[in-house]
């Protein structure tokens, strides 16, 4: 019979361990039947790990005072049974990492990768469109500007958001094909709230009650409208802009060995 004992190294101590080794763990088989110990390294381990351990044998043995143990092998030649026992238990830590990489494929990953660069960086370039308002012209309160400038504005944030809707169409269907629900929770509310995005500034000149004074060429915006306007689409924006940000951060930790 084989058990298995890891190191504590901040309680000194040997402990039993019947599912699962980490790579940092220094660990010790016991063979009751050919009262041998085997002690395992792992490859994260350090030196001072392993010389503490190893002073430490004797205190693991007294805790079987019936057994002579005859031999302590510390090679990498450990017989197959022994071998076995420490891949099925460090196959834990495999299954676990697996659980980790939703994204299978690498193709999927390298066209996720960009894709869900552009659907951040977007919506960023919209908000710094909108936000150029505050440069305009100010009159007494309201701002100045040209049919031809604001055409222009409404048209530009328009294209950000219509660019926006591809690249989440694609990161949903790269979900569909993962079955990453994540990947299609994120999307989908963002091109919901896109969509809605599109419909309102499709209303182009009727967004605003332009103000005494504007002309056919010349519009005036109340500069509280246009702040209200501006926090409107602020917040709806970090309505899907925030998970998606934390999914790009979250992506590229998992998966940069496989993107470089």
């Amino acid at each position: 019979m084989l058990r298995t004992f890891t190191f504590n190294e901040s309680k000194s101590s040997w402990i039993e361990e019947e599912h699962q080794l980490l790579l940092h763990d220094i660990c010790a088989v016991l063979d009751e039947e050919r009262e041998i110990i085997y002690l395992w390294t792992g490859p994260k381990s350090s030196r001072k790990k392993f010389r503490k351990a190893f002073g430490q044998v004797k205190e693991l043995l007294s805790n079987f005072p019936e057994l002579k143990i005859q031999f302590l092998s510390v090679e990498d030649n450990f017989p197959e049974e022994v071998n076995l026992n420490l891949k099925t238990m460090l196959g834990t830590i495999e299954m676990e990492k697996k659980k980790k990489l939703q994204l299978s494929r690498i193709i999927t990953i390298r066209i996720y990768s960009i894709s869900i660069i552009i659907t951040v960086f977007l919506p960023f370039l919209l908000l710094l469109n909108l936000y150029s308002s505050l440069l305009w012209t100010e009159i007494s309160g309201s701002y100045l500007i040209s049919n031809l400038a604001y055409d222009d504005w409404i048209n530009n944030s328009k294209l950000y958001i219509l660019i926006t809707l591809i690249f989440l169409f694609i990161n949903i269907v790269i979900g569909v094909i993962e079955i990453e629900n994540q990947i299609i929770l994120f999307s989908v509310n963002g091109l919901i709230i896109s969509i809605g995005l599109l419909l309102f500034f499709n209303q182009g000149v009727f967004l605003f009650l332009f103000q005494e004074g504007s002309t056919l060429s010349d519009y005036l915006i109340r500069s509280g409208d246009l702040m209200i306007f501006l926090l409107l689409n602020l917040a709806t924006i970090l309505i899907f802009e925030t998970p998606n940000v934390y999914k790009l951060i979250s992506f590229f930790k998992t998966y940069k060995k496989f993107i470089f």
